[in-house]
Order: C-alpha cells, then sequence, then structure tokens
C-alpha cells in the first residue's frame, strides 16, 4: 500500500469516526430537556411494570400463552432489522467519489462491521430475554431436557441469523431498481421467520441444514438484477432520514435545528385534506392537513396507532389493555405536537391570509387525527375486550386519554411559543 493510499485510508476512517462523535455530540445535550420533562419517569415506570411482569411470566409460564408465536416474533423482528449508519452528507458525492474504491474498503467497512456486530449482539438479547421463558414452558416438547451444549448452538445459530441479516441489508442496498430492492427485502424477511421458526422448534439436524439452504438463495439472487458498488444517494438518503427522525423526537420535548422533510404522496389518505371546506378561512387548516398526511410525521404516527392496535388485539388483560392506551395516546400525543413546529416556504407569508390563524389551525388538524386514532384504538380494545368490561374504569382511562389528546394538546399547540407551559 502506497503513501497516499495510507494516507486515504487513515482520512477515512477518522472522517466517519469524526461524523459519529459531531453527531453524538450535537444530539445528547438535548436529553437534558427530555428528561426534565417527565419522560424520563415515564420510561422508568414502564421499565419496572414490563419487568415486574416479565418476573412474573417465567416463574410460571401460563400454558395457554402463545410461547411458539411470541418467541419466533421476536427473534425474527430482532434479526430482520437492518440498519446501517454511515453519517454521509450530500456533499461526499462530489469530493470522495473519486476514492470510491477506498471509501468502500476503510468507510463502508468498519460501518457494516458495526451494523453485523450490532445485528448479532440485538438477537442475542432478545434470545436472552426469552430463554428463560423457552426453557420453562411446557408448550414445547423436549426444551427443558435441552442440554448446555444445545442452547449454545441456538444462542451461536441466532447470532448467525442477526448478523447475516444486516450483510443482506448491505446487499439489498446494492441493488439498481427499486422493485428488485423491495423483493429481495421481502424475501429476506420470509426466510428469516423460516429459520428463526425452525431453529427455535425444531431439531438442529433439521434445523441447520434449512438455514444453509435458505442462506444460498438470496446469495443467488442478487446476481440477478444490476448493482452499484456504492450506493451513494440510497445511504445520503437513510442517512437524512435517520437524522430527522432523530430531531423530530428530540423536538418534541425542545425546540431544535429542522432537517430538511420529505414529502410523501399517500394517495390513499391525502385526499382527506381535500374534503375540507374551500373558503379563506379554512386555508391554513387545508395546508396544515395537507402537510401532515404526506409528512413523515403522519407516518410515525399511523404505524404507532397500528403497532399499538396489534398488541392490544393479542392482549388478554384488561389492565394491560388500560396501560397501552394511555402510553399509545401519550407517545401519539407528542408526536403531533410536531405540527406545530412545520415550517412552511418564505412564500406563505406573502399569502392573503391572516398569520395568526396559523397556529389555531395546526391545533385543529391534531384535534381530528388525536380524536380519531384515540377512537379507533378504543373501538379496537372494545372489540376485543373478550367480555371483560368495566364500564367505570374503562370510561375513566377514554376519557382521560381524549383530554389529553383533544384539548391539552392542541390547546399547547395552539398557544404561541413564548406563552407555551
Amino acid at each position: 500500500m502506497g503513501d497516499r493510499t495510507k494516507e486515504q485510508a487513515a482520512f477515512l476512517r477518522g472522517l466517519r469516526q469524526s461524523r459519529a462523535a459531531s453527531f453524538r455530540g450535537e444530539i445528547v445535550p438535548y436529553f437534558r430537556y427530555v428528561f426534565q420533562s417527565g419522560f424520563g419517569l415515564f420510561v422508568s415506570a414502564c421499565f419496572f411494570a414490563a419487568l415486574i411482569w416479565y418476573t412474573d411470566l417465567i416463574k410460571a409460564v401460563p400454558e395457554n400463552w402463545p410461547v411458539r408465536t411470541v418467541g419466533v416474533a421476536a427473534a425474527s423482528f430482532a434479526a430482520i432489522i437492518a440498519p446501517l449508519r454511515t453519517y454521509m452528507r450530500a456533499a461526499d458525492t462530489v469530493f470522495l467519489l473519486p476514492m470510491e474504491a477506498q471509501v468502500i474498503r476503510h468507510y463502508i467497512g468498519p460501518a457494516m462491521k458495526g451494523a453485523i456486530v450490532a445485528g448479532a449482539g440485538r438477537s442475542l438479547v432478545i434470545l436472552a430475554l426469552y430463554l428463560p421463558i423457552y426453557i420453562r414452558s411446557s408448550a414445547i416438547e423436549g426444551i427443558a431436557h435441552d442440554s448446555p451444549g444445545e442452547l449454545v448452538v441456538l444462542t451461536l445459530l441466532v447470532a448467525l441469523i442477526g448478523g447475516s441479516n444486516a450483510y443482506a441489508g448491505w446487499h439489498e442496498r446494492q441493488v439498481a431498481a427499486a422493485g428488485w430492492r423491495m423483493a429481495l427485502r421481502a424475501v429476506r424477511w420470509v426466510l428469516t421467520i423460516t429459520v428463526v421458526a425452525a431453529v427455535m422448534l425444531k431439531p438442529f439436524y433439521w434445523s441447520i441444514p434449512l438455514l444453509v439452504a435458505c442462506a444460498l438463495i438470496p446469495w443467488l439472487l442478487w446476481r440477478l438484477p444490476q448493482r452499484h458498488a456504492l450506493p451513494w444517494e440510497r445511504l445520503i438518503a437513510e442517512e437524512e432520514a435517520t437524522r430527522r427522525r432523530w430531531m423530530g423526537f428530540l423536538s418534541w420535548f425542545v425546540d431544535v435545528p429542522t432537517e430538511s422533510a420529505k414529502a410523501y404522496q399517500r394517495k390513499w389518505v391525502a385526499w382527506l385534506g381535500d374534503k375540507l371546506a374551500w373558503r379563506q378561512s379554512r386555508a391554513w387548516h387545508y395546508l396544515y392537513a395537507k402537510t401532515f398526511l404526506r409528512s413523515e410525521t403522519f407516518g410515525a404516527f399511523f404505524r404507532w396507532f397500528v403497532v399499538m392496535a396489534a398488541v392490544v388485539i393479542v392482549s388478554e388483560n384488561e389492565i394491560a389493555d388500560a396501560v397501552i392506551y394511555a402510553i399509545a395516546l401519550f407517545v401519539g400525543g407528542m408526536q403531533l405536537s410536531e405540527l406545530k413546529r412545520v415550517r412552511f416556504v418564505e412564500t406563505a407569508d406573502a399569502l392573503p391570509i391572516a398569520a395568526d390563524g396559523r397556529l389555531p389551525a395546526a391545533a385543529g388538524i391534531a384535534r381530528v387525527a388525536g380524536l380519531t386514532a384515540a377512537v379507533a384504538l378504543a373501538v379496537v380494545a372494545a372489540a376485543t375486550a373478550g367480555g371483560e368490561f368495566s364500564p367505570s374504569a374503562d370510561l375513566c382511562v377514554l376519557a382521560a386519554g381524549l383530554l389529553w389528546i383533544g384539548w391539552l394538546i392542541p390547546r399547547r399547540i395552539a398557544k404561541p411559543a413564548e406563552d407555551v407551559d
């Protein structure tokens, strides 16, 4: 390796490390405000409640508890997630492009190693939490009699699956065609769920050959579509999206520098904004409705309530449903508060509409979205309650949720920044 190549390698390694440190230095100071807001106490309460529930569960696993489904779902989800932090910037396509080969080796290479280690570690954490349930359950024959050696093999296989998904995620990013990327991702998800189920529920002499076969399928499929050696634009877009998510979360608690937002078409829901009354007094409502429905905030809000609805459906405990409902509305309300920080283009100030109607319009859109989600989740909870329904307690939880997301959050949005409590 020549002196110039060594200098480039050292520069690229140092560049990634400095960018990672800069990102941490940018967001860590804001966490002081997050904890001051009471969110830290809320998370701590949820953690200790979950810890108590988990301890009670492993002491006596109910015979009808879905051990197989929960174990496969949790381990598969931990393995399927394959993030890759590169901290790349838009200017890299100009200044680093001449060093593409060195960037792949000395910049992307360390990032890939970190992603593989993180994927394996994430899978091992989930397995460690699940193993006590796995061993004590009577739903899976012979598990309680597994030798320590078999459990070690299981641990290694689960870590291998988690790390392999991170590696496969990189090859998916290299594919040029979006259709091929989606197809390869779907294949990876299906194969991962299949292999995890086989490894956790079937004998090793049957599951290990299946794991090898499932690993060969994507390896062969990767060679069919056209691929980029280094997908610059895709990595930059992913990094920008990650930064927006972090800043979006922190903006629930404190004003932070805003990142450029990405607009989505969402034809299946964006048409709702067109149903608003077409008059000047509702102009800000129209702008906020269309902006919200096509923004990342709506995507996160919608996905959050879909997940919470799924959790409520599988839950068979009325108290757990009430806690889930409260958490769902609390987080959903914090997400809706992002509407107050929406920034339109400079030319919006020249529109012939009163500027003092902006925040009330944002509050109105937040109120409609919040109440719709709250009522929909309440209907799901009531429909899946299994006959256990306490009107007084459930109505109190519903009223508190509607008060939070239908009155308090819109009230805070409608207040000018200097008047917020």
